[in-house]
């Protein structure tokens, strides 16, 4: 049998690869959905949409949730997430750590941009919170959903696993979740906007990841420690072989 741990660190990439692309390709389809005005598409979003709107408007305190939530997804709240984000990665020393928060967010706010302002969708008439520009793919559902992926991503990252971990992934997943199912509740956005976010997310977040986040194999061996990300894998071994000659003797 054939020595397969050369194979390993690419295993995870191939993975994150083939769901950025698979994503993109869900997202594509969505889209051209959504430009050409597919009927049985635009009659789920005005059923789901005219349904949203009753039943916020006969429960104010879903009302009232639902924009807290929404508002969690703000810009104002995201860049600074980020920032402090970026700047303790940086701080440890985990550049590429760093540059893929930096990288991924650029990303996926650009391409959400380029796609509004080409397919020029118009917002639901009957909003129930305050918001502006065209609607797909939406802004907040992106938000969010991108900055989930980047949280999970990292912690998958990392070596070591726990329930605290999955912990903290499950949550971020749920936060994006209800922040697209928000937009829904509000009015502000059709539910194919809010698919749209989640797919254009699933497409480049994976996707930056997969060039910039070093394997877990590597992360193991490095033990994230302060050192940063540069690791000498020749002196490691050589270490290893070393040590173990010495406890032959």
């Amino acid at each position: 049998m054939g020595d397969r741990r050369g194979q390993a660190p690419g295993s995870p990439r191939r993975g994150l690869l083939l769901l950025a692309g698979g994503a993109a390709a869900a997202f594509a389809l969505l889209t051209a959905c959504v430009v050409a005005g597919l009927a049985p598409l635009y009659r789920a979003d005005l059923a789901l949409s005219a349904a949203a709107h009753r039943a916020a408007l006969a429960r104010p305190a879903w009302r009232s949730a639902m924009i807290v939530v929404t508002d969690s997804a703000s810009r104002p709240y995201a860049l600074v997430a980020g920032a402090l984000l970026t700047l303790a990665l940086a701080a440890l020393r985990q550049y590429r750590r760093a540059a893929f928060v930096v990288v991924a967010a650029l990303a996926a706010a650009g391409s959400r941009l380029l796609v509004l302002a080409a397919v020029a969708r118009p917002r639901p008439v009957d909003r129930l919170a305050a918001a502006q520009g065209w609607s797909y793919p939406s802004g907040h559902t992106t938000t969010a959903a991108s900055a989930a992926l980047i949280v999970g991503l990292l912690l998958w990252r990392l070596p070591r696993s726990g329930r605290a971990r999955r912990l903290l992934v499950a949550v971020a997943a749920a936060w994006a979740l209800l922040v697209g199912v928000s937009r829904v509740a509000l009015v502000v956005h059709w539910p194919t906007d809010v698919l749209g976010g989640w797919l254009l997310s699933l497409a480049v977040v994976p996707a930056v990841a997969a060039l910039l986040l070093p394997t877990p194999a590597r992360s193991a061996a490095v033990g994230d420690a302060p050192g940063g990300d540069e690791f000498d894998h020749d002196r490691h071994r050589d270490r290893l072989g070393g040590q173990q000659g010495h406890e032959d003797q």
